[in-house]
This record gives C-alpha cells, sequence and structure tokens, in this order.
C-alpha cells in the first residue's frame, strides 16, 4: 500500500483485525432503576440492551416496589435474551414477575427490613453465573445481614453471616424458570458486606466465587464446576481491612489476572490473582486522601491494564502494568457540576459488552457517565459526564456481572507513541516516517488500517 502525503506527518498507526467470534451474551442485557408508580402511576425499571449497536435504552413494567439499590444481577441466554434478574431479595423472570420460588431469597434481617418495599443495599450483594457443561441451570448467590455485630462497642453496623446460592432450572414453567434449590449455604462466617465477585478458572469451564472475610485480609473462595458447589477455601494476603468495609467495589480484571478491592478507608488494593489455585499475592495498597473521597466504584479495562476508580467528585485512572502503579494516577474527571435531579457524581462503575465502562450517581438522576475508551492511556479514555441519558430514575445502581470476554473489546483507537511504536514487535512497517511525500505501509494482514497525525486527528 502506498498513500501520497501532501504535508510532513508523523504517523500514529492502528491495525484492528476483524476475527469472527461466537459470543457468549449472558450479560448482553442491564437492568437498572426501580418501580417508579409512585412518581408516574406506571412501574418502570430500566433495560440497556447491548445485543443493538447503539445500546437500546428502554423501560420495562415490572413487579410491584421493585428497586435496585446495591445489590444487581441479571442473565442473559447466550444468544442475548434476557432470562431473569434479581436484586437481592428476590428473581424477577423475563415476564417480568417473580419467578416459581423466586422469592424470599435472602431470609433474616433483610426480608424482615428491606426486601418489602426494595432490594438488598449490599453494594455487589448478589451474583448470578451459569453452571458449567450445562444450558437450563443457573446459580444466584446472595449475601445476607445479620445482627450480631449490633450493640458491640466501636462496631459499625449488621454483619454477613452467610453467602447463599440458589439454583434456577430455566426450562422449567416453558422457559420462564424455577428456583429448584433454594437458601443453601456456600459460606458460613463472619464475611464482608457484599463484595461477592467470580472469575474463571484456569481450566476456562468452571467458575470461582470469591467474597472477602469481614475485618480481615483473608477472603473465601468456592469453586462451581459440573457437580455444584464446592467446600469453600480461605485464602489471606495484603492489607486487614477495617470494619469500615462497604460503600464500594470489587472486581477481576476481564484475563483473570488481578483482583481489585476499594473503598475510601482502606484504599486501593490491587491483587495478582491465580486462577488455577486461587491465591492471591503481590498486594499493592494505594491510600486516598480525605478530601477526594466518598463512596466510589472501580472497574478495568477489557484489556485488563487499566483499573478506574471513581472517587465521589473525581474519576482516576491507574496503570496496572506499571512499575509503579500508584505513581501512574492520572485524573481522567472531576464532576462538573450537573444536576438531572440529583447531583451527577461518580459512583459505581462496571465494564459493559460494547467495551466501554459505565459509571452511575449516588442519588436519582437520568443519567449514566461512560468512559468511551477505557483500553487508552489517561485522558485519551475520554470520559463523558452524564453522556447516557436515561428514560427513568437510577439510582445508585449498576450491575454486578462476572466477564465473560478475556479477549480486548476494541472501541476507538489510541493515539500510540513513536518510541512506543518502535519498541514493539508488530507484523507491519510504515516508511519513511515522518514524510512530505509517499509513504509505505506493508503488513501480511487483512485488518482496517488508521492513521492519526501528530495531534491525534484522524487523517
Amino acid at each position: 500500500m502506498i498513500l501520497k502525503i501532501t504535508s510532513i506527518i508523523t504517523f500514529f498507526v492502528l491495525i484492528s483485525h476483524s476475527f469472527s467470534i461466537a459470543q457468549v451474551k449472558h450479560d448482553y442485557k442491564w437492568i437498572i432503576g426501580y418501580d417508579t408508580s409512585s412518581l408516574d402511576r406506571e412501574g418502570h425499571a430500566i433495560v440497556i440492551d447491548f445485543n443493538q449497536s447503539n445500546n437500546n435504552i428502554f423501560n420495562i413494567a415490572t413487579v410491584d416496589r421493585f428497586y435496585m439499590e446495591g445489590s444487581n444481577t441479571s442473565m442473559s441466554a447466550e444468544d442475548g435474551t434476557l432470562l431473569f434478574y434479581s436484586n437481592g431479595c428476590y428473581i424477577v423472570n423475563a415476564a417480568h414477575e417473580i419467578m416459581e420460588n423466586g422469592d424470599s431469597i435472602n431470609p433474616g434481617f433483610f426480608e424482615q427490613y428491606y426486601c418489602w418495599g426494595g432490594g438488598s443495599p449490599w453494594i455487589q450483594g448478589v451474583l448470578a453465573l451459569p453452571a458449567p457443561d450445562t444450558d437450563s441451570i443457573y446459580y444466584v448467590f446472595v449475601a445476607d445481614a445479620q445482627t450480631t455485630l449490633q450493640g458491640i462497642p466501636d462496631v459499625f453496623g449488621v454483619s454477613v453471616d452467610h453467602l447463599y446460592y440458589n439454583v434456577i432450572d430455566i426450562s422449567e414453567n416453558n422457559g420462564l424458570g424455577k428456583v429448584i434449590i433454594k437458601n443453601q449455604v456456600a459460606i458460613r462466617d463472619t464475611l464482608s458486606r457484599g463484595y461477592i465477585q467470580a472469575t474463571k478458572h484456569a481450566n476456562g469451564i468452571d467458575w470461582w466465587v470469591v467474597i472477602p472475610e469481614y475485618n480481615s485480609n483473608c477472603f473465601y473462595l468456592v469453586l462451581l464446576n459440573k457437580d455444584g458447589i464446592q467446600e469453600p477455601v480461605k485464602k489471606c494476603a495484603g492489607r486487614i481491612w477495617s470494619d469500615y468495609d462497604g460503600g464500594a467495589q470489587a472486581v477481576f480484571s476481564p484475563d483473570g489476572t488481578k483482583y481489585v478491592r476499594m473503598n475510601g478507608e482502606n484504599g486501593l488494593n490491587i491483587y495478582e490473582f491465580d486462577n488455577l489455585t486461587g491465591d492471591f499475592s503481590n498486594p499493592v495498597v494505594i491510600d486516598f486522601s480525605d478530601h477526594e473521597f466518598g463512596l466510589g466504584g472501580a472497574a478495568i479495562s477489557s484489556n485488563s491494564r487499566y483499573v478506574y476508580v471513581s472517587a465521589y467528585t473525581k474519576v482516576f485512572q491507574f496503570d496496572l502494568e506499571a512499575e509503579d502503579i500508584a505513581a501512574s494516577r492520572i485524573k481522567i474527571a472531576e464532576w462538573d457540576g450537573y444536576r438531572n435531579p440529583s447531583p451527577t457524581i461518580f459512583y459505581l462503575a462496571a465494564l459493559a459488552p460494547d467495551g466501554k465502562i459505565y459509571i452511575s450517581s449516588t442519588s436519582s438522576t437520568y443519567n449514566l457517565h461512560v468512559i468511551h475508551n477505557p483500553d487508552c492511556p489517561g485522558l485519551e479514555s475520554n470520559l463523558e459526564q452524564h453522556g447516557v441519558v436515561l428514560p427513568s430514575f437510577n439510582f445508585a445502581t449498576i450491575p454486578n456481572m462476572p466477564h465473560y470476554r478475556s479477549e480486548p473489546v476494541s472501541t476507538a483507537a489510541c493515539v500510540t507513541s513513536t518510541d512506543e511504536a518502535a519498541s514493539s514487535k508488530s507484523d507491519f512497517e510504515l516508511y519513511p516516517n515522518p514524510t512530505d511525500g509517499f509513504v509505505t505501509i506493508s503488513t501480511p494482514q487483512e485488518g482496517t488500517l488508521r492513521l492519526f497525525d501528530a495531534t491525534g486527528r484522524l487523517v
């Protein structure tokens, strides 16, 4: 390929290849929002449908008094068709009715005081997973709440005493599903307030389900394989977390090699994770000053390189491949003061199937923030404040789902320096560079070639 260049340009090149890969679409429909019947007489929640390139966003009439608050998960079939969703108190089927035997999945304190008029308030207090080696069985994990810590001096609130699991056979009731096993104990101990996460085992089939231990530096893991839930194991590493352990998120990198857990009190905690053994190692702790953090969240880019921390009025990016991760911190956004009607400050974050990261706010608003290019460094990540307009209120929540894709999801080109381009091993050549005449580009692979000048403008 030979191009005629009419001015002196230094090129920055991105080659993207098209692959025909059968994608699993278990996370292609997000359910957020809540029953707004007290405001508009029509009970509405919100669906974000990633099956379409422009992400169709629309309302649904759902269960009376339905509320997505802290706990939020959903499950779609492999083709992206919605199967069910849960707020940590009950399971709702695709007809937007409580699934048969899907009520009362969080017995105890929440069932008595929260679930009658909403959902579980624990951030990441519920998580749905497909069972290995079957297309009809699904698991829903739930963190409960007990009162064992009330009345003890210097200890905050209630504790989680159980990680429960429920088993769904989606083939029942003509595809609307039925809970066939209910309120079974996967882990019994004093656990953290939420932070249920999962990642694929090294075999690419089974799942590791992880929840931290309360007031500890330890984690409980249960392996979900074709034989069901296995006995929990306990792994310890890093900082001992204080009692103030809520209000934020934990997340695995899409490639399963990193685990991140953070909140304002205990900082950003980064671990290497061995998805064969379940071991956590090489912990890195990054603290935040009091003035820059309240509630917050975390998400990792699809290339597993950048972790984004939404710290109330700021969003930071850290490079997980940097020699000094703390020193790689870049502030990519500061809240612009917008309200709709409540302040659209930064709260919970999640990586979506389209490769973008979406961020909620702490109060009811009609917007989500979006990081359009999270695989890119610094301001190239392109955070758009209140860039997604919702058809009704969303209060704080964002879905809690595992990563179903370990490979990067290309969203846009990153401007790459000539030094980086020269040092990277590549199958293509571009010469001369810079030039004011002809340039030759040679590559043995088919794909899309995009050329940028020194200002980052697409040529």
